[in-house]
């Protein structure tokens, strides 16, 4: 029995029909596990087929994603003639999150518990469709679940998978426990120490992180990784000289790795070390030309450095140079459309309108952005245009609820239209996240506004691993 047929063949063999499944056919008894149904057989080889897909998809990624639309019709054909059928339901649940359809993922995976359980792969994937559509606690019971399986060896990296997934939802508590629990069984030790410190580090645990890097490294374990995110608990502490000698050892380590020049421009810019940051931004670009990342720093460096006429050419060449190369790349738009109103003369129509064009564009190709809602907001607060203002702030501030200065500004839009409950509101929410900002190695302000860190620094948790 060769387990489920390939999604491009005809389901049901030589009978030609996806038929009944047997076990509702009238005159037969139902056929045990193992039997098929639907003319396609529910258990078998797991590496064939569309079962193999399925699995190969949640460990391999989106590769094997662009694989599982074949299977996906395949498998809603079966279903129709087997509702019940569990293998079907756990497979599209698992297609399901590995398309990002979090709530089929729910409906499917959740419909069959006892199956989900048999595989650290689909117990992972309804963790990570919980947490996306907002149902924390329903994942951390999910993760509880697979971390009572952590001793197992065949599940230790589900156990490892799941406490990422809960590193990618800021559920960073929980993260360090399922890493903690393969402290002294999982093979590989740079790899769980890292995502240990990369918890840790988010959690504000800064020393612990630091701690177990440094352990890291001490027992020949050093890797890229590792050195850069050393380079972030230093910058965390204020030992900047420390961190951007940790950044450069990543870079020593890899050459070819973009986000550590990119994360050691970030810190030499904010230090204003422009000659540094130019190189760093330089060399980004010249080891990922495609980067929209790196062609948005160089463009803040020459920003920063210039007197303002100067920096607004110089910059404005590097971003329309980068827009030519990539044209749907939001953060570029962003970052030149902040640049253009600041720089902009009193009463510059021009420039202004450009710049609108430009945080325009932006929000439409990604509507998650806070930022240029601000900016545009901001800019209608100045111009006199007080409920154009409120809505744009508004909306930054539910988009980036954390940003201190999106609530100060709002609180001076609803100052302006006399809303005395709703200033007071947010300025006091504005007075709470600004005293967290000004902690020592807080964050990053960047520049023109910009998210604080680039991409793939620590503050934005990834699931790659260092290996030795």
């Amino acid at each position: 029995m060769g387990g489920f047929r390939h999604p491009s063949r005809r389901i049901g063999g030589s009978t030609g029909a996806c038929g009944q499944s047997t076990a509702t056919d009238p005159g037969r008894k139902p056929r045990r596990r193992g039997s098929r149904t639907a003319g396609v057989s529910t258990v078998g080889s797991e590496e064939s087929g569309v079962l193999g897909l399925a699995w190969r998809s949640a460990r391999n990624g989106e590769k094997a994603g662009r694989e599982l639309q074949p299977a996906k019709e395949n498998l809603q054909t079966v279903l129709k003639a087997a509702p019940g059928d569990s293998t079907t339901r756990l497979l599209l649940g698992m297609i399901a999150e590995e398309s990002k359809d979090h709530t089929a993922a729910v409906k499917w995976l959740a419909s069959v518990p006892d199956q989900a359980r048999q595989r650290p792969e689909s117990m992972v994937a309804l963790t990570r469709a919980y947490y996306n559509l907002g149902y924390k606690e329903r994942a951390r019971q999910t993760l509880k679940d697979l971390l009572v399986l952590s001793t197992r060896p065949d599940w230790r990296e589900g156990v490892l998978r799941g406490g990422q997934a809960a590193v990618q939802a800021g559920d960073y508590e929980i993260a360090e426990r399922m890493f903690a629990s393969l402290l002294t069984t999982y093979p590989d030790p740079a790899k769980l120490g890292y995502n240990l410190a990369l918890a840790q580090y988010h959690n504000n645990k800064i020393s612990e992180s630091r701690t177990g890097l440094e352990k890291l490294v001490a027992a020949g374990h050093e890797t890229s990784e590792i050195e850069n995110l050393l380079g972030w608990c230093a910058f965390k502490q204020a030992r900047y000289k420390d961190a951007v000698a940790a950044l450069d050892r990543a870079i020593a380590l890899d050459l070819s790795r973009e986000s550590n020049y990119l994360d050691v421009g970030m810190m030499l810019l904010e230090l204003r070390r422009y000659d540094g940051a130019q190189l760093a931004a330089e060399r980004a670009i010249s080891v990922a030309p495609g980067s929209a990342q790196a062609y948005r720093l160089k463009g803040l460096v020459e920003f920063r450095r210039g007197s303002l006429v100067d920096a607004r050419t110089e910059a404005s060449a590097t971003f329309n140079k980068a827009l030519q190369r990539l044209p749907k790349e939001p953060l570029l738009y962003l970052n030149y459309g902040t640049m253009l109103l600041k720089t902009a003369d009193q009463g510059d129509a021009s420039t202004e309108s450009r710049a609108v064009a430009l945080l325009k564009r932006a929000i439409a190709l990604d509507s998650s952005l806070a930022e240029p809602h601000y900016q545009l907001g901001s800019l209608a607060l100045r111009e006199g245009r007080k409920q154009e203002a409120v809505q744009e702030l508004e909306t930054a501030s539910c988009l980036g609820p954390t940003i201190s200065k999106f609530h100060y500004t709002l609180a001076q839009a609803y100052r302006a239209l006399g809303r005395r409950e709703d200033t007071t509101r947010e300025l006091g929410a504005y007075q709470r996240l600004k005293a967290e900002e000004d902690k020592p190695g807080a964050g990053l302000t960047g520049s023109l506004g910009s998210p604080s860190l680039p991409k793939g620094s620590p503050r934005e948790p990834r699931e790659a691993a260092p290996s030795n």
